[in-house]
């Protein structure tokens, strides 16, 4: 890069909160000493274009739930970005460093398309001073990267620094890394050996993973948002938005029951002990005339006639099947597929339910800091370099928690008690002992739902007056990282190999567990959890260069699920098996069956570059994931042409494929091409 000087007083300096350094005896303490900084900087400029057509999975949706589509060659990028680097050599054993990084995304929606803090395109992008205190130690303090991992297209090592996910992998690590206020010290053991330890106090930054960003429109236009994410906050399919058309449909089928006395002293309504996949089935003239006064409905047109009535734009009903009530619920797709089992009684508790979204992260100071350590040899006989690392830390993955609480914000607990009825619903017998004989008379055991205050007081929602409100509470969970690392040189007539690896045990990592029996019979905050999992993550590459300079590089990963759960669950009075399973936090949705994770997610890299031309002015590199299941891959090509000293073009081809609920097949529609240049200077 061309470098500039230019000249910064002492006193600005200082205000850069360097370290004081003495000032020699006979300088005039009000004369200004000149310290030359190297300014150099990148002008960037990227348009990307769709190269398919149809909805930006997964779907966005307009405000009246229609997909929004794009055409191929829509575009997906227009970015310009200026970069200034900074640095300056302030004494022998002292310089700085810094960047700052302005940037426009006129294709990205609000939030992604300008300069934002704690992601990768934050204004500040590094600020850090090193010191050299001796020989031996020295000192990195700052905003500033930190590198354990060095797999290809994952990060299992790679844990100090949060990632950037908004475009799904397409950046490079250096640049889609969060950079974080941090301590850095190395120590050289000898010619061989060397111990670093980093401590963070910046802790309560996670990866920015795109829906999480606006929870109220669940990053609706985003390209990259995830099955996983849209489960939670989407505008049609995330519970955060179907809760409150669900408070809402309750509250109507509350306000018709009985004339309204839906009240907790009258559940011997006919229709208290009512699920909805026995209502859904009830032939016209068969549902009570307060929800039906024409007679003329099945249970199925007055569930969607409501649903519709009440304005709801969320997944909850279909009513194009209403007319063949009851076959989706072994096969759900929509909210009330998956509620057969949820009684009129239960429903009760949601009338006029709201949610609520509440960040629940640790404060950044030393009390929470984040601090690891690693040790690093080598053994040049045998062309051996390893690590062995620790890491105690919040994870920068956030989860999330499902809890209930009154209007004034008075925390709610959930009881389940078992009901014996008729077929039509009509209570037999009530609190029914869990376990106990079927109740004579009765032809099924159902349960109901309730909230209750600590103290044992039942919650009374009053038709919706008093509404609860469903909490999802985002958190960070703290982990112990064991880790190591090795690379082994090994030399043939053929070409020379580096074999690689990384190692990372990660013990008490939270994962998503979904319980299809709690959902069935209403119990939402029973139905989504969090479970701490141990995880055994590893991956196995090797390096060669054939034909003179053709790099390859093949790797294989896993990342296993040491506590994983995958059971059938029967709750009583009821003789169908519901799965509760680990889900694929990226990939689960309504549509399928909040997809079960996998004990060992596999895959697989391919990585070929090669330089060309005169000067190795052009290079290019292909990298192709494989995902083990679902036959989804994710193949990228891309090249670089230095065109001066001064401009570089630049290129790239992402295609994503494979099922629509993989992990890269979900993003098949995101496939796109990219055309940029680079201006140094």
């Amino acid at each position: 890069m061309k470098m500039r000087k230019i000249a910064l007083s002492l006193a600005s300096v200082a205000l850069l909160a360097l370290p004081s350094f003495a000032v020699a005896d006979d300088m005039d303490a009000d004369e200004e000493y000149e310290f030359p900084i190297d300014v150099s900087g990148e002008l960037i400029g990227n348009y990307g274009a769709y190269m398919k057509a149809g909805e930006t999975h997964n779907p966005e949706q307009n405000a009246n739930g229609t997909n929004k589509r794009h055409n191929i060659g829509s575009k997906s990028l227009a970015e310009v970005k200026a970069k200034l680097y900074l640095n300056q050599d302030v004494t022998d054993n002292v310089s700085w460093h810094g960047e700052l990084d302005f940037n426009r995304d006129w294709a990205a929606i609000r939030g992604y398309n300008k300069t934002r803090i704690n992601s990768q395109y934050d204004w500040l992008r590094e600020l850090y001073m090193d010191v050299a205190v001796n020989d031996d130690l020295s000192l990195r303090i700052g905003k500033q990267q930190v590198v354990w991992g060095k797999a290809d297209g994952v990060k299992f090592l790679d844990i100090i620094n949060p990632t950037d996910f908004r475009h799904w992998g397409q950046d490079s690590m250096e640049d889609s890394r969060i950079a974080l206020w941090m301590l850095n010290a190395e120590y050289a053991i000898d010619d061989d050996s060397s111990f670093q330890m980093v401590y963070v106090p910046q802790v309560n930054v996670t990866n920015q993973i795109p829906g999480l960003l606006n929870v109220a429109t669940g990053d609706q236009g985003q390209q990259f948002v995830s099955l996983g994410t849209d489960t939670l906050f989407g505008q049609k399919n995330g519970f955060y938005n179907i809760g409150r058309d669900m408070g809402k449909v309750a509250g109507a089928f509350a306000a018709g029951a009985a004339g309204g006395a839906f009240t907790p002293a009258t559940r011997l309504d006919q229709i208290i002990g009512l699920r909805v996949r026995d209502f859904t089935s009830l032939p016209a003239g068969s549902v009570p005339p307060a929800l039906d006064p024409s007679g003329t409905l099945t249970g199925a047109q007055v569930l969607g006639g409501v649903v519709q009535q009440t304005g709801s734009t969320t997944n909850l009903y279909d009513p194009a099947y209403g007319g063949t009530a009851g076959t989706n619920y072994d096969n759900p797709i929509h909210m009330f597929d998956y509620m057969g089992d949820t009684t009129f009684a239960t429903f009760y508790a949601f009338s006029g339910m709201q949610t609520k979204y509440v960040k629940k992260h640790p404060n950044n100071d030393f009390k929470n800091g984040n601090i690891g350590f690693k040790y690093a040899g080598t053994n040049d006989d045998i062309g051996l370099n390893y690590t062995f690392n620790y890491y105690y830390h919040y994870d920068n993955n956030p989860s999330f928690d499902v809890s209930w609480e009154d209007k004034n914000g008075v925390a709610l607990n959930t009881i389940t008690t078992n009901n014996d009825v008729t077929a039509a619903g009509n209570p037999v017998a009530t609190n029914v002992t869990e376990g106990s004989a079927l109740t004579a008379g009765a032809a099924l055991r159902t349960k109901t739902v309730s909230l209750k205050y600590a103290n044992g007081t039942i919650f009374d929602s009053a038709n919706g007056a008093n509404p609860a409100t469903m909490v999802f509470t985002e958190k960070q969970n703290r982990v112990n990282s064991f880790g190591t690392s090795f690379d082994y040189a090994i030399d043939n007539d053929f070409a020379p190999i580096i074999v690689r690896s990384e190692i990372v045990y990660d013990k008490g990592t939270l994962q998503p567990v979904v319980d299809l029996g709690k959902l069935a019979y209403g119990d939402l905050a029973g139905a989504f959890t969090n479970k701490k999992a141990d995880f055994l993550n590893y991956v196995v590459g090797l390096d060669m260069t054939v034909m003179t300079n053709l790099f390859m590089s093949f790797q294989f990963m896993d990342k296993w699920n040491l506590d994983y759960v995958d059971q059938k669950v029967q709750y009583d009075g009821n003789s169908r098996a519901y799965s509760k399973h680990t889900a694929n936090p990226a990939t689960m949705s309504l549509a399928n069956g909040f997809k079960k994770a996998e004990r060992h997610q596999i895959m697989y890299t391919f990585f070929l570059s090669r330089p060309f031309l005169e000067g190795d002015a052009l290079r290019v590199n292909n990298i192709i994931l494989l995902e083990n299941q679902n036959g989804g891959y994710w193949d990228r090509l891309d090249f670089e042409y230095s065109y001066s000293d001064d401009i570089v073009l630049t290129g790239a081809l992402n295609l994503y494929g494979g099922d629509q609920f993989g992990v890269f097949g979900q993003m098949a529609n995101s496939s796109n091409m990219q055309l940029g240049f680079k201006y140094i200077f």
